[in-house]
C-alpha cells in the first residue's frame, strides 16, 4: 500500500491540472477581434470586449449590435465606446432599448470599439450573447 499512495498522489495532481486547464479555456476571451464589413460570430455577454476596426479612406462606418437572451428574457443591454489609435473617445453610446448604434465618418487609421455588457444587478448571466453589425460606405 506504500507504493499506492504516490501512485495516487500523481494521479490526483494530473487530474487536478487538466480540470485547471479546461476550466481557463472556458474563460472568455475579451479580444481584440477583428471588426470587418459584415456580421461579428455571436459572443457571450463577458464585461467588456473589444474590436479592432482599420479604416484605410475616409468612410462612412456603421455598427450596430443585437443582443438576445436564450432563456426567454430580454438581455442585460449593450453599450460601447469608439477610440482612434491614441485612445482617445471618438464617440460613446448611451442605452438604447438594450442595443447600440455608432454611426460615424471616419479617417484613415486605427479604432477600437470597446461593447460593454451591462447586467441587470450585476449578475453574471450565461445566457445573454449579442452580435454586431457593421457596413462601411
Amino acid at each position: 500500500m506504500k507504493r499506492a499512495t504516490p501512485v495516487w498522489a500523481a494521479l490526483m495532481t494530473t487530474v487536478l491540472a487538466l480540470g485547471m486547464t479546461s476550466q481557463a479555456s472556458a474563460m472568455p476571451n475579451n479580444g481584440p477581434f477583428n471588426l470587418e464589413e459584415g456580421n461579428t460570430p455571436s459572443r457571450l455577454f463577458s464585461g467588456v470586449d473589444h474590436y479592432r476596426l482599420q479604416v484605410s479612406d475616409t468612410a462612412n462606418v456603421t455598427i450596430n449590435s443585437r443582443g438576445w437572451n436564450t432563456g426567454g428574457g430580454s438581455h442585460s443591454g449593450l453599450t460601447a465606446v469608439l477610440r482612434d489609435g491614441s485612445g482617445n473617445v471618438v464617440t460613446q453610446t448611451r442605452r438604447n432599448g438594450g442595443d447600440f448604434t455608432i454611426s460615424r465618418q471616419l479617417s484613415p487609421g486605427d479604432y477600437t470599439l470597446e461593447v460593454h455588457a451591462n447586467r441587470f444587478g450585476g449578475r453574471a448571466d450565461t445566457t445573454d450573447y449579442y452580435t454586431l453589425t457593421t457596413q462601411i460606405n
